[in-house]
Formats: structure tokens, sequence, C-alpha cells
């Protein structure tokens, strides 16, 4: 009996330390089970996609014919206006910003060309498509951007008087644009070559394309010093 009894206590001991066994235990391995579960759920790693632009097509370097293009616009006379031009561009996606004037320094500063700023070669065909509606008065060929940087674009906001006595100073300029508004400090003179002899022109900046214009219109062909003088907006 003595027997039965300690194998009865023997076994009953074990069977009470079990639980503390498996409870202690119980933790390593729910986490051995989660790494395993982890590492058996992941699926397989793939490349994301790359951000945009950055593809291998975005990234191939575009043709030179869709950035910018310039042009030289020609077949203007002396009084031509940004406007006169914006007209003749309409639909080719050109600003008056992307026009630029350059003048004749000889002769009574007629344009010597319009330069044009195309963003991109469709618009550049818009226009010989526009000027070949117009006739041949004007012309459109390709020029470079080496031409178009140095010119000092005017806006519609300088003014020329052409017919100057040799006499003529600052002061009498004043006085002749009476009543308009422009920058007194933006008066000079220059000396162009006529077609018989040398002759001075002024220039003068004013404070907007609508004030130059209104001089234009209130000032032109009036007497400086007995002297009929005649305006030109330089664009």
């Amino acid at each position: 009996m003595s027997i039965i009894r300690n194998a009865i206590r023997s076994s009953f001991s074990l069977r009470t330390s079990d639980p503390v066994i498996s409870r202690n235990s119980l933790p390593f391995l729910q986490e051995s089970r989660k790494c395993l579960s982890t590492v058996a759920e992941q699926p397989p790693s793939s490349p994301s996609p790359p951000p945009p632009g950055s593809s291998p097509v975005d990234g191939v370097k575009k043709p030179a014919s869709e950035g910018r293009l310039y042009g030289k616009f020609s077949g203007f006379s002396k009084h031509t206006l940004r406007s006169d031009v914006m007209n003749i561009l309409e639909g080719c996606n050109v600003t008056s910003d992307d026009l630029k004037f350059s003048y004749m320094r000889g002769g009574n500063l007629n344009p010597a060309g319009v330069y044009v700023q195309f963003p991109s070669r469709s618009s550049y065909d818009s226009a010989m498509r526009a000027i070949a509606k117009k006739g041949r008065l004007y012309r459109l060929e390709r020029a470079t951007q080496s031409q178009w940087d140095p010119i000092v674009p005017y806006e519609g906001k300088v003014i020329a008087l052409h017919g100057l006595p040799p006499n003529a100073i600052i002061e009498d300029i004043d006085r002749f644009l009476s009543g308009c508004l422009f920058h007194p400090g933006s008066i000079q003179f220059l000396t162009i070559q006529g077609l018989g002899s040398p002759k001075r022109v002024a220039l003068v900046r004013f404070t907007s394309q609508t004030q130059a214009m209104n001089a234009y219109i209130t000032k032109n062909r009036n007497f400086l010093l007995n002297q009929r003088i005649t305006l030109q907006v330089l664009q």
C-alpha cells in the first residue's frame, strides 16, 4: 500500500508542476510561433514603384524641338505697335512679353525686326501658318537666343522725339512734355545717321504704356524751339 501511495503522490506532484513549466515556457513558444508565422506570412518583397518623374521614360532628355524657339519677324513700318504683332500671332501661344523690337540706328529708327520667343515648335509652326494667310507682306525666319538676349525691350513705354534743333537741352524736353507723366531722369539724346546728315533724337521713358500713348496723341507734331517735333512710340 505504501508503494501505491508513494506512486500516487509522485504522479500528483508531477501534474501540479506541469502548469508552472508550461506557463514559464509559453511566452517563448508564443514568440517563436510569432516569428515563424511572420516570416511565413510575409509576401515576397517587390520593388516599390519609382516616384513620379523618375521613370526612365520621364528621364529621357526631350528633343530640342520641344523647347523654346526664336524667330525674327520682319515687314513692319516705323509705327508698328506690339498689339499689331499680337493680332497677327493670335492663337500662337505667345504673349506681349515674348516680343522684342530691334531698331536700326540709321534712318528714322525703323524696326530692323521683331524678335519672337516661341514656347514650342508647334507654336512656331502655327505662326508660320498665320503669316502665310496674311500674304507676303510679313516674313518669319529662325533666330537664336544669342540674338534675342541683348535686345533691350522698350515695352511701349519709351518715346523718341524726332526733329530736335541742335541746341535743344533737357529743360526744353521737360517743357515740351509738360503735363505728361514720364521719368525726368530718363531723358537721353542720341545721334543717328539720317538720309543726309546726322540728326539728334531724344528718348524719354514714361510711367506706363498708357501715358506714352497719351503723350503721343497730345504732343505729336507740336513745336519745340520753333521746330516741329514728331513722336515715335518704341516697342
